[in-house]
C-alpha cells in the first residue's frame, strides 16, 4: 500500500512521462531525446553522494570510477541508456551509486560515444575497450559484472557476446534493465503495448533506431543480440515493466538464455529502478544487489581462484 506521498510521486512521474511521450511522438529526434533527458537529469543533480574519480581516458571516450560507502571488492561496469543518442549522468550515476552500495562494489561508468555523430559500432567498441581496461588494470573477470539499462542493456549483452567471441575471459554476471535487444523491433509487445507504455510510442523506435544503425544491419547479433547464439553466457538478470513496448525483448532473452532470471514488474515504466523515490525502485535495486553479491566474487577471492592453491 503506497503512502500519500508515494501516490503523488507516481502521479507526478506518470504525468511527466506522458508529456515526454507526446513530445517524442511529434519529434522523435536525437535533439528532443537529449533535451528531455537533460530536464529529468537536472532534478537529480543534488542527490549524488558517492565519490567520483577524475576522468579516465579510454581509446575513444572517457570513463570514471564511482565509489559508494562500504566495501568495494567487486566492479560494476555500467553502460547507460539513452536510445544510443543521449546520456543522463546524474540519473544513471545515482542508480549506479545505489546499486554499488547494495552489491558491495565500485562502479566504472562509461561515457561511450553517441549516435548519430558516432553510429554503430562506436559505442560497442567503447564498451569493449572499457572491459579490456579493467582486465589490463588487474581486475579479475570473476569480480566484474556488466550492467546497463535500455540501450545500455543492449550494449551489456552485445559487449559480452564480443568478449566471448573474441576469446576474452567472461565477466561474472550480467544485469539488464528494460534492455533493447531487438533492433528490428519484431517483439509482439511493440504492437500489443503501444499506447500502454507510459514513455514510448512504437513509431519512435524506428525513427531513433536509424540514428544508430542502418536497416540492413539491424539483425547483426551485436546490434540485435536476441538473434545471437546465447550459449555460454554468465548468470544474467533482467528487469522490465509489464506495459513496456520492449517487454518481449526481455521475455525472449530469458526463454533462450539458460538460467537467466527474469523479473516482470507490474505497470512499472521503462527503467523504473532509476525513478528515485519509488518504493518499487528501491526494492528492485536491493534485489539486483543481492543477485550481484551471489554471482560476483570479491576481488581477493577471485584472485585466489585464478592461480594454484597455496599451502
Amino acid at each position: 500500500m503506497r503512502t500519500l506521498r508515494q501516490r503523488f510521486l507516481m502521479w507526478s512521474l506518470t504525468r511527466f512521462l506522458h508529456a515526454v511521450r507526446r513530445r517524442l511522438a511529434r519529434d522523435p529526434s536525437p535533439l528532443r531525446v537529449r533535451r528531455d533527458m537533460a530536464a529529468f537529469d537536472r532534478r537529480l543533480a543534488g542527490l549524488l553522494k558517492a565519490r567520483r574519480s577524475p576522468p579516465v581516458a579510454l581509446p575513444n571516450c572517457l570513463a570514471h570510477w564511482v565509489e559508494s560507502q562500504g566495501e568495494h571488492d567487486r566492479v560494476i561496469l555500467y553502460l547507460h541508456g539513452g536510445a544510443f543518442v543521449a546520456a543522463a549522468p546524474n540519473a544513471h550515476g545515482l542508480l549506479l551509486e545505489k546499486l554499488c552500495e547494495h552489491a558491495g562494489a565500485r562502479g566504472f561508468y562509461v561515457d561511450y560515444r553517441l549516435a548519430p555523430e558516432h553510429a554503430f559500432p562506436a559505442a560497442s567498441d567503447d564498451c569493449l575497450d572499457a572491459y579490456r581496461f579493467l582486465l589490463d588494470s588487474g581486475v579479475p573477470p570473476g569480480s566484474i559484472a556488466i550492467a546497463g539499462d535500455s540501450a545500455g542493456g543492449n550494449l551489456t549483452l552485445g559487449t559480452t557476446l564480443r568478449i566471448r567471441d573474441g576469446g576474452l575471459p567472461l565477466p561474472a554476471a550480467l544485469l539488464m534493465m528494460s534492455p533493447v535487444l531487438d533492433a528490428t523491433f519484431s517483439g509482439a509487445s511493440v504492437v500489443r503495448n503501444d499506447g500502454l507504455d507510459p514513455l514510448f510510442r512504437a513509431s519512435v523506435f524506428e525513427a531513433l533506431g536509424r540514428q544508430y544503425v542502418p536497416e540492413a544491419s539491424r539483425r547483426d547479433p551485436y546490434v540485435s543480440p536476441i538473434f545471437a547464439d546465447l550459449s555460454g553466457l554468465p548468470p544474467s538478470m533482467v528487469l522490465v515493466g509489464s506495459s513496456e513496448l520492449l517487454l518481449d525483448d526481455s521475455v525472449r532473452f530469458a526463454q533462450r538464455a539458460p538460467g537467466a532470471v527474469l523479473e516482470v514488474w507490474h505497470a512499472m515504466p521503462h527503467v523504473f529502478p532509476a525513478m528515485h523515490g519509488l518504493p518499487e525502485a528501491a526494492e528492485a535495486i536491493r534485489g539486483m544487489g543481492e543477485f550481484l553479491r551471489r554471482h560476483v566474487e570479491p576481488a581477493a577471492a577471485a584472485n585466489r581462484g585464478s592461480g594454484p592453491e597455496v599451502r
